[in-house]
């Protein structure tokens, strides 16, 4: 072949689809399978055997195979093309009809090549008729190359790029041969790897990624991403190669980080944010991943990192301490904001539970009058919501359908309000459209004397000071018996009501009080106020049952604020207060 330039057109022309020049049709011959052998330099993946033999034992092999006589063995054949469909015609014969596929079609070519001739013949006959992975493609570029300069040697010429040679032999696109080598030449040969690779589990493009990764990172980010969390199984058909290239960006600006503080590598101080950085990204390319983008002391995830630089752990446990307080305050601010929600959502219960009761009904037969027939909840948790003993939540539903909250209540109530009428005259209950507050009468005013105006000796008397602070006391000749406010500070008094905690012994001595003047005895209104409000209140407490107290419009309140849960026994109002003035 000494001076003879190639050319792979005219070589194709001695090809399987080629018709000699005799015109002549190629003779089939059938050949024991025993004496047929594979080609040692055969390198193609044997990937799919049991679905081709199912296929030819279903249809018959459609192409006989292509052999040579074997120079080494007399009788022999070796497979120059076919080494798949032979493999699958013996896995046919150990499984069943072993005489029918005894003997196999084949072409016998004859004629003198050289080994590389023939080779590169073998290579070009398979790269048209069988479908590749790209670890094939690779191999076969690899192996194509090879050969080539081994004619080169014999006296093949070659003008231009060998590159564009191969190329032509392996009928790819040269770009493609391009990044198949430098897969082939960087990606890891590890066995989790490579077996990916070699199966087509691997994305070309998520290889290519990897193969410019030194060889420790990339079976490292494998390892990584087939023992998450959420890995299904499928190997790493789904590592996406923007996740390879985002990781790499991320280490190598974790390596060219310095410590301006203390001086060295960013990442001398913490170890661990090389495996923050891989797990963070294997998960998402989109995800937040800080480490080597700025210094932990100014990082936003500070005070939750596990791979914190160890100089900054003081600062990491005053973090967590203020975030903890920080959340303490809010859990306690949002459990203050649900209380009054929480205390309406109970005494709506509770009347319901109470109209239920007196009208005798079931359960059932509440909810089923709402159109609930699904899902209706256990008897007894509605007798203990009903009766204050259940867990309530500013979500809790009420027992007025499926999905009745507190908001649903209210939207009817806010419009009755902004109307100034009833729900009952909106909801066609009544023709008569008064509200609910037009209806409520206000307790008949109290008696409120100035403090020239002296009460009895020994009364037991609720006085306003003239800081506007509400308070009891005993009035004896002239003072006050606590001692605690001169006379000369009151601005307001009346008589105090009897002690509904002990009714019978403070009523004789208030009637005995208020038959030696004609003053006329507030009464203890009973029931919750019409409005919210201030009101002097008693309450089942024991001592100091009676004090100021704020009425929210569903609970009592201490007037710093706090509930009050103890049962109110009564309450009267207190008349309009401004603020003290000097010698009011």
């Amino acid at each position: 072949m000494a001076g003879k330039k190639f050319d792979i057109t005219k070589f194709a022309a001695t090809l399987p689809e080629a018709v000699p020049k005799s015109g002549t049709r190629e003779q089939i011959e059938y050949i024991d399978e025993a004496k047929l052998s594979g080609d040692g330099e055969n390198f193609y993946s044997m990937e799919g055997i049991e679905a081709l033999a199912q296929n030819i034992e279903l249809v018959g092999l459609q192409q006989p195979l292509r052999v040579r006589p074997d120079p080494d063995d007399e009788g022999g054949y070796i497979v120059v093309s076919g080494h798949r469909r032979l493999t699958a015609i013996r896995t046919i014969c150990k499984a069943d009809e072993p005489e029918r596929w005894r003997t196999v079609p084949c072409i016998v070519e004859r004629g003198e090549l050289s080994p590389a001739m023939r080779e590169l013949r073998l290579i070009y006959a398979n790269s048209d008729t069988r479908r590749m992975s790209n670890a094939d493609l690779s191999a076969q570029a690899e192996r194509v190359e090879k050969l080539l300069y081994q004619l080169r040697e014999e006296g093949v010429e070659f003008p231009g790029r060998m590159r564009d040679h191969v190329a032509e032999v392996c009928q790819i696109r040269k770009s493609k041969l391009a990044r198949l080598k430098v897969i082939r030449k960087g990606l890891s040969k590890s066995e989790q790897i490579a077996k990916a690779w070699e199966k087509g589990e691997l994305p070309e493009a998520t290889a290519y990624a990897l193969s410019h990764m030194p060889t420790e990172l990339q079976d490292e980010i494998a390892h990584v991403y087939t023992h998450r969390k959420n890995y299904y199984g499928h190997g790493l058909t789904y590592l996406g190669e923007r996740n390879v290239t985002k990781i790499a960006e991320a280490l190598a600006a974790l390596d060219a980080l310095p410590c301006k503080k203390y001086g060295g590598n960013c990442s001398d101080c913490a170890q661990g944010k090389r495996e923050h950085i891989i797990s963070t990204l294997i998960e998402s390319c989109y995800s937040y991943a800080p480490c080597g983008a700025t210094c932990c002391e100014k990082c936003s995830e500070l005070a939750t990192c596990k791979q914190v630089c160890p100089h900054l752990l003081s600062t990491q446990d005053q973090l967590k301490t203020d975030k903890r307080a920080a959340q303490k305050a809010e859990r306690e601010r949002q459990a203050e904001a649900d209380r009054p929600v929480i205390g309406e959502i109970t005494e709506l219960w509770r009347r319901f539970g109470v109209a239920r009761a007196a009208a005798g009904k079931s359960v059932a037969e509440c909810y089923n009058a709402t159109g609930v027939v699904y899902g209706v909840p256990d008897a007894d948790e509605v007798v203990r919501l009903e009766n204050g003993e259940a867990k309530y939540a500013a979500n809790t539903k009420l027992p007025y359908g499926y999905s009745c909250y507190l908001d649903d209540i209210h939207r009817f109530t806010r419009v009755a309000d902004l109307l100034g009428v009833s729900l009952d005259y909106l909801l066609c209950r009544s023709d008569e459209p008064q509200s609910v507050s037009s209806l409520d009468t206000e307790p008949a005013a109290l008696v409120w004397h100035e403090p020239d105006v002296k009460p009895p000796e020994g009364a037991h008397i609720v006085l306003i000071d003239e800081n506007g602070v509400v308070d009891e006391d005993v009035y004896v000749s002239g003072r006050l018996e606590s001692g605690l406010a001169d006379w000369e500070e009151v601005v307001l008094w009346t008589l105090h009501p009897y002690d509904p905690t002990q009714p019978e012994t403070a009523s004789e001595k208030q009637l005995t009080t208020l038959c030696a003047v004609d003053l006329a005895a507030p009464e203890w209104q009973a029931g919750n106020p019409p409005k919210e409000g201030e009101y002097y209140a008693c309450f089942d407490i024991g001592k100091n049952a009676c004090r100021l107290a704020t009425w929210s419009g569903w609970d009592w309140r201490f007037a710093g604020g706090a509930t009050i849960d103890a049962p109110c026994l009564g309450w009267w109002p207190l008349p309009a207060r401004g603020p003290a003035k000097e010698g009011a």
